[in-house]
């Protein structure tokens, strides 16, 4: 797992815009989210043995709720993380260079689309980091 240090952490957007944005440029929602809270994963690689990696954006709502009018929803992560179908994810997957490059990218296009200059440091996950995201909703 790699952590994503970035400043979009912490800025408050428009559930609307975000959830258009993230998803036009290929993130999955799918059913990762409640009122409060919403995860978005974009694939950067894929097997036939049903292990992945993903970049994940997760996100909270600030005021109102997840798919209704006038919700605004902060970014609280940025990571790249396994995951094993039928099993969930897997944090201490080694992370290729190659997909972090990949990650950046696609977080350049996030910014660019949210209108923020990036700023991002990537770095190796310890074990509170792991401890942190050890269930499906994250704990800041």
């Amino acid at each position: 797992m790699k952590i994503i240090e970035t400043n979009l952490i912490g800025k408050e957007f428009s559930f609307d815009l975000v959830d258009t944005l993230l998803h036009d440029i290929g993130f999955n929602r799918g059913g990762m989210f409640d009122y409060d809270w919403a995860a978005y994963d974009y694939t950067l690689a894929g097997s036939k043995i049903g292990e992945y990696v993903y970049l994940r954006i997760f996100t909270t709502a600030t005021s109102g709720v997840i798919e209704r009018s006038h919700c605004t929803v902060k970014i609280e992560d940025v990571c790249i993380t396994g995951a094993r179908y039928h099993e969930g994810l897997d944090f201490r997957k080694k992370i290729e260079t190659p997909l972090v490059n990949e990650a950046k990218a696609i977080l350049n296009k996030v910014a660019e689309g949210l209108d923020v200059p990036l700023e991002l440091n990537v770095r190796d996950a310890d074990e509170t980091d792991f401890e942190n995201r050890s269930g499906l909703r994250p704990a800041f």
